[in-house]
């Protein structure tokens, strides 16, 4: 009997999005890697080792994706009209842009969770976190480009190296600052 095939959801296309939520993903994604990437830094190679990062990354992408949520859905609470449907409508928006926040410690929790099965050892599994939320952030200055109906230029990818450095000094002094 042949499978039956869903039919395959299609990303959206990010000319359709309003601008207020292409902003809103926007600052999620760049929000939620530099938080990871403060853990990145911040996690030892003995915590990678016993599994306790996996447990770290998840959290810091989990608990800073709710702290969000509530926060804009608190904020969105001024001007509103009373309309149940727009209130769910605005809701369901705040949750989907900042699915990047949630997302943005995946690859983190995957690479340790492999050094943690003793696949690759945890410096590695460290240095590689910590350079793709690097190259995620740098790629900013590109998508920054497209979303705005432009071509990628090497000036976009220069400001996304910008942005990428700016980040990492950011996650690097929260971590001196706060461990």
């Amino acid at each position: 009997m042949p499978r039956r095939s869903r039919p395959r959801r299609q990303r959206p296309d990010p000319s359709t999005f309003p601008l207020e939520r292409l902003r809103d993903r926007m600052s999620s994604y760049i929000y939620g890697n530099i938080t990871v990437l403060a853990v990145a830094i911040a996690v030892s190679p003995e915590q990678i080792a016993h599994g306790a990062a996996v447990l770290t990354v998840l959290a810091t992408a989990v608990l800073t994706y709710l702290a969000h949520v509530l926060s804009h859905v608190v904020a969105h609470a001024i001007g509103d009209t009373g309309d149940d449907e727009e209130h769910r409508e605005t809701v369901g928006a705040i949750l989907r842009d900042a699915n990047p926040i949630a997302t943005s410690g995946l690859i983190p929790a995957v690479l340790y969770a492999v050094a943690w099965a003793g696949w690759l050892p945890s410096p590695w599994a460290q240095t590689a976190a910590i350079v793709i939320l690097v190259v995620r952030i740098g790629l900013v200055g590109v998508f920054l480009q497209r979303f705005s109906g432009r071509r990628p230029s090497f000036l976009g990818l220069w400001g996304g190296i910008v942005l990428a450095a700016v980040a990492f000094a950011i996650g690097l002094v929260k971590v001196l600052l706060t461990h």
